[in-house]
């Protein structure tokens, strides 16, 4: 947060958030994915982690000209990077049914606190205290909602 201040103290005109809320979308995406994995099952899980990679592979021109190294190494970037390329790849029909399938598989048979608290433990701790709904999509609002709050409190008592 301290670079965000100091970018808003300089006047520099531009906050970019989009990489960092997609970073936190897929963050808490990607946590949900393993959960629904290990909680529903390979043969019922939605798969959503390597539904990207498989869009990705089929569709490179967002992430391959920025990604070099071996093949491992593209692959660690394409589904961790700070930069986040993978954020062109949601609007992808087959990351969308993907997304609503991993939803509704925990939607419909809700995870337990102490395997939400594994991969997001803020979320778990904020469902225990009643401060947010055991729903898995305001789980991952809540991990972008942090990313915008950092922002805000960045820009707090800026003058345009």
């Amino acid at each position: 947060m301290r670079a965000y201040r100091e970018l808003v103290r300089d006047h520099f005109a531009i906050l970019k958030v989009g990489p960092a809320l997609t970073f936190a979308l897929r963050e808490g995406l990607f946590a949900l994915d393993k959960l629904d994995r290990e909680w529903n099952g390979e043969l019922n899980a939605a798969h959503l982690h390597s539904t990207l990679e498989q869009i990705m592979h089929e569709q490179p021109q967002h992430w391959h000209p920025y990604y070099q190294g071996n093949a491992h190494q593209q692959y660690i970037d394409r589904q961790y990077s700070f930069s986040d390329r993978i954020r062109y790849y949601w609007a992808d029909p087959k990351a969308e049914a993907a997304v609503n399938k991993l939803l509704d598989n925990l939607r419909n048979n809700p995870i337990p606190l102490s395997m939400l608290s594994q991969y997001l433990p803020e979320q778990a701790e904020a469902v225990k205290a009643g401060r947010l709904e055991h729903d898995p999509k305001v789980w991952v609002m809540d991990k972008v909602r942090t990313v915008l709050l950092q922002y805000a409190l960045a820009c707090e008592g800026a003058v345009a």
